[in-house]
Parts: structure tokens; C-alpha cells; sequence
């Protein structure tokens, strides 16, 4: 993909997760990427397929993956480092239009999220597993699959389990995680995974 397409794509993606798509018009990404609406229209056809190709871009080339720490532990440790940065610009307006009215987009979107929290889940307990800081005994498929429905059932404004605060709140994400570690961690592991938690947290009060 080209510099100028990713260039492109990133601005869009900031302006729908901060506004969601329905009030962010060809103008307001123009105005944002610093081009004129005639360039903008050599490369997307109109706003649907602007939408279709942030969003491609998005799952593609923006998802956060587990599969590239140093440990189990750590992996988990930079994931919430990610959401810390991601939930300071989130909207839920961004789910919301999306929903109601690209629904085959949406759909796509989500089977692809499941998809990846069950695969890296799965990456991540084996890895946790092969270096002692998880318990031996672990279903991995079904600690996964329960990973799946905590994270797009529980976690999901729709289901007005948490309100909108709750859902993009740092402390309820870390409440999560320290319910999912206390299930699998070994004594080791839970003991690594405070040491580390406690030391992101003193740096972000300093």
C-alpha cells in the first residue's frame, strides 16, 4: 500500500474513532489529511468506499497482536498499554454507525475480532504455558472461547452491562485483566504480572 493511501487512511481512522463515521464528512477528511475534496476523490470513489477501506486498513494493518513479546505476561502488559492510548480518543459513536448503517461491514468486523482475541488468546495461553507463568492444566480452548464472549459480550455497550464510561475506562479494562490472570497464572506468573502492573501504574501517576 502506498505512504499517501496509509497517510490517508490513518487521518480517517483518527476522525471516525474520535467522531464516528455518520457526522465525519468528505470535507472533514480533506480538511484533516491537508488535501483538497477533488484529490480525495482519486482515491475513494465516495464515503462508503472511504468507510470500507479505513476499516480493511484498520483490521489489516492496525490490529494489536499478542504474538510478538518477550513473554506471556509482557504481552498482555503492552496490550494494555494500547487501550490505555486507544480508549483517549474512542467514541462509541464510531460501533453505533457502523452497526446501523454499513451492517455487512460490521458484521465483517466483528467475526474478524473474534477471530483474532480466540487465535491470540490461544497464542498467548501456550506461550504463558511453555514458560511457566500459566498453570499446566489450562483448556485452552475454552479459557479462549470465554476470552471471546468477555471481551465482545460483556465489554460491549449494546449489552449495557458497564455503561459507555465503564466500557472505555482504563480501570474496568485492569479489573478484567486481573480476573483472566488470577484464573491461569501460576504463583510466579501472578507475582511477574503485579510486579509489572504496579510499575506502569506508578509511572503514570508520576
Amino acid at each position: 500500500m502506498e505512504e499517501k493511501i496509509k497517510y490517508l487512511l490513518d487521518k480517517i481512522i483518527s476522525l471516525y474513532l474520535r467522531y464516528g463515521i455518520r457526522s465525519v464528512t468528505m470535507d472533514d477528511v480533506a480538511r484533516e489529511a491537508g488535501i483538497s475534496k477533488k484529490t480525495l476523490y482519486q482515491h475513494f470513489k465516495d464515503k462508503e468506499d472511504l468507510v470500507e477501506k479505513a476499516m480493511e486498513y484498520l483490521m489489516n494493518e492496525k490490529t494489536y497482536s499478542l504474538s510478538k513479546h518477550e513473554n506471556a505476561i509482557d504481552a498482555l502488559i503492552s496490550l494494555r498499554n494500547h487501550v490505555a492510548k486507544v480508549i483517549k480518543q474512542f467514541n462509541n459513536n464510531l460501533e453505533f454507525d457502523l452497526k446501523k448503517y454499513y451492517p455487512s461491514l460490521y458484521e465483517k468486523i466483528k467475526s474478524f475480532k473474534r477471530n483474532q482475541i480466540y487465535n491470540d488468546t490461544i497464542y498467548n495461553l501456550k506461550q504463558g504455558i511453555k514458560e511457566g507463568l500459566y498453570r499446566e492444566k489450562i483448556d485452552v480452548e475454552f479459557v479462549s472461547k470465554l476470552q471471546v464472549g468477555r471481551i465482545l459480550c460483556t465489554m460491549h455497550p449494546d449489552n449495557a452491562i458497564f455503561d459507555e464510561t465503564e466500557v472505555v475506562s482504563l480501570s474496568i479494562f485492569d479489573k478484567a485483566l486481573d480476573y483472566h490472570l488470577r484464573a491461569i497464572c501460576t504463583e510466579e506468573g501472578l507475582k511477574y504480572f503485579y510486579k509489572q502492573l504496579n510499575k506502569i501504574k506508578d509511572e503514570e501517576i508520576n
